[in-house]
């Protein structure tokens, strides 16, 4: 006679079954923006000047165009002003990324609208992550309106066209749930490799911590959501793996295209004229140009999908290699 198994004996097989290591251990203590104290004023400048007393705005390996021919004759002031633009639009971009991009991809996991159903410790991780990121976009707002009104730049002329076209790409999809996910994975992914930038140079004390109590929530959004891919990835049918490899070519493509527009107005609000402006903005955007940074950005992206198996078809290789992500001989990249 077959015996069934007792009510209690479910219920501990359920709760192992949904029982994964969090990705945000002491989560209430150890959230770096949330948690820290409150060190980002930078209204340390010079009154004159409007830099920072120490170091600079952001980091100029980020401007690679600085060291362009054309701007030679820039002065120190004129490099402050631009690297004090860039550095609003990062953080401008990074607030309207973390609510309208990374929050709505947690959310897509949060609520179980996935095609796979996540286990119920996954899916309290990704509310976690979704209130990080919400500080996140307060604190990169606050310091880049600090920084605003020192330089008086309008923060509301600032359009981002890569947030657009990216929600028109999912929205506009087969699944677009799914796809929602894959913009979380690919942002969470590659901007560490922009943050890590931050040590290379001296950038001014308030800046600086910030953005490393940013860095240091960032990495383990980063782990989360390569754990999230991993487990979904081997969860899905045929059909979502292929719109998966459709899918991921072009988000990591959207993410590394220059914003045209606000490099032009950066460099002649600071007196650049338009005609170098745009010489400068043509020469970075064209498409080997937006090739080089999806690849160069895209390592960590790209060694998280190795790593469960996403190119053991070798039609997902050719794929990437068709977007100048990976080499032409893609079959290299099986497994």
């Amino acid at each position: 006679m077959k015996i069934s198994s007792h009510p209690t004996d479910k219920k501990a097989t359920f709760r192992e079954e949904n029982k994964h290591q969090s990705c945000f251990p002491h989560w209430d203590e150890s959230s770096a923006v949330r948690s820290k104290p409150y060190n980002y004023d930078c209204s340390h400048v010079n009154s004159e000047s409007g830099e920072p007393l120490s170091g600079n705005w952001f980091f100029p390996a980020a401007l690679s165009f600085l060291k362009h021919p054309l701007l030679a004759d820039l002065t120190s002031q004129q490099v402050q002003g631009l690297l004090a633009r860039n550095l609003i639009s990062f953080l401008e971009y990074t607030t309207l990324l973390e609510h309208r991009i990374v929050n709505r991809s947690a959310e897509s996991i949060a609520h179980n609208y996935l095609p796979v159903t996540i286990p119920h410790d996954l899916r309290m991780d990704a509310l976690r992550l979704y209130t990080d990121e919400a500080y996140h976009a307060v604190i990169s707002a606050d310091v880049s309106n600090q920084v605003a009104e020192i330089y008086g730049i309008d923060l509301g002329g600032r359009k981002f066209q890569r947030i657009a076209r990216l929600e028109e790409l999912i929205e506009n999809s087969q699944h677009p749930e799914l796809g929602w996910f894959l913009i979380g994975f690919v942002s969470e992914t590659v901007i560490t490799k922009e943050f890590l930038k931050i040590g290379q140079t001296a950038i001014a004390a308030p800046v600086y911590t910030m953005l490393m109590d940013h860095l240091e929530d960032e990495r383990k959004h980063s782990q989360y959501f390569i754990k999230m891919f991993s487990y979904i990835w081997n969860r899905l049918a045929q059909e979502e793996r292929d719109f998966c490899a459709l899918q991921l070519p072009t988000i990591i493509q959207e993410c590394f295209r220059l914003d045209s527009n606000i490099l032009i107005n950066d460099l002649t609000d600071v007196g650049v004229r338009k005609e170098i402006a745009k010489t400068l903005s043509m020469e970075r955007n064209t498409k080997i140009e937006n090739q080089k940074r999806a690849r160069a950005g895209s390592v960590a992206t790209l060694h998280a999908l190795r790593k469960c198996n996403f190119f053991s078809d070798p039609r997902y290789a050719v794929e990437f290699a068709r977007s100048g992500l990976l080499d032409q001989d893609a079959t290299l990249f099986r497994g």
